[in-house]
């Protein structure tokens, strides 16, 4: 596990970073998330003790002093001193105390939402709960991870758009930690080509959670970077081809679905720019995109102005996010080739 790691940290090194940088948004949380998992490793990744999720998973923060950056570094030594610790880690307690009283009065939410009953009854829910997960919800004696039921609302929503029981290749840039592919698969097994990138060291933590369920059907970076054409094998056995961005410069492959939830928004416009023009190289019949509603101008990108990247071609819409009381919502910008 470490090889990976460390290989795909030195091989980042190397690239061009104009092209194929995480952007401002996410530099300083991959570097806290490298630090996090080689102090801890995965395991619980998804809980409340680990920083490894931060902004792409579902773990909680509960101490502040984990998520400071250089200069807040020091503020936090000082918050670490024996008096100032005393008091910090009294507050840690009461802080968990409200967050376990959140999570118990999001399961009710969750328990007794009727569009959370529908999707549990219409698709299947297989171990979504590993690694640690804390935001959770049980329905008749079983654990249902929310932001699994957050990725099904998704899919559920384009299913109205697309027939994924008609397609056979998917391409995810920025997946998280895996669990939109981990759901995508259990629920349509006609889905047997994956490629899945992400930045690193999340396309570390996204390999290995993935690699966790589907075994050998996981192709990682060290089995790709030596390659000089990275493709899919001409077979219809599951395989998941799990690439940094810089790998992408070697796929030759055609893909039928293209989908990315939230980080185009979160990325400088060239690197998006660089990213569809693969994403059009494949010849993709489809392309799903989806962003959150409150974003900031300083950091990310109007969700809206992703459709000039695709020739204004995508159709808009803005749909309620899964708990309606919550009135949040998401837009949606879509294509398909007819």
């Amino acid at each position: 596990m470490t090889i990976l790691l460390d290989e795909l940290v030195k091989d980042e090194k190397k690239i061009d970073r104009s092209l194929y940088s995480s952007g401002p948004y996410w530099n300083y949380k991959n570097k806290k998330t490298l630090s996090e998992i080689k102090k801890k490793g995965l395991k619980d990744f998804r809980g409340i003790s680990s920083g490894i999720g931060t902004s792409y998973a579902d773990n909680v923060v509960l101490d502040i002093r984990n998520e400071f950056n250089i200069k807040g570094r020091i503020v936090g030594k000082i918050f670490s001193l024996p008096m100032l610790n005393t008091i910090f880690s009294s507050q840690i307690k009461l802080t968990k105390n409200y967050i376990e009283s959140y999570i118990r009065n999001q399961s009710i939410v969750y328990q007794n939402n009727e569009n959370v009953k529908n999707l549990i009854k219409k698709y299947k829910f297989y171990n979504t709960t590993d690694f640690g997960c804390f935001q959770k919800f049980k329905n008749l004696n079983t654990e249902y991870s929310c932001h699994y039921l957050k990725m099904a609302d998704r899919i559920d929503k384009l299913s109205n758009i697309f027939n994924f029981k008609e397609i056979n290749s998917f391409f995810e840039i920025g997946g998280g930690f895996g669990a939109n592919i981990h759901f995508l698969i259990t629920n349509f097994s006609n889905i047997k080509k994956i490629l899945y990138l992400d930045v690193v060291p999340n396309i570390f933590v996204g390999t290995e959670y993935l690699r966790y369920f589907f075994k050998d059907n996981v192709k990682d970076y060290l089995q790709l970077k030596d390659l000089n054409n990275i493709k899919f094998s001409n077979n219809n056995e599951l395989e998941i081809l799990c690439i940094p961005p810089w790998l992408l410069e070697k796929v030759d492959t055609k893909i039928d679905h293209f989908h990315n939830a939230s980080s185009f928004v979160e990325m400088p416009k060239h690197v998006v720019q660089n990213y569809v023009k693969f994403v059009k190289k494949f010849q993709t019949k489809e392309i799903s995109l989806i962003s959150y509603d409150s974003f900031d101008l300083k950091t990310t990108l109007n969700p809206e102005k992703l459709n000039e990247f695709f020739n204004e071609k995508l159709k808009i819409s803005w749909k309620d996010f899964l708990i309606k009381e919550y009135e949040m919502k998401e837009i949606y910008l879509t294509f398909k080739n007819l």
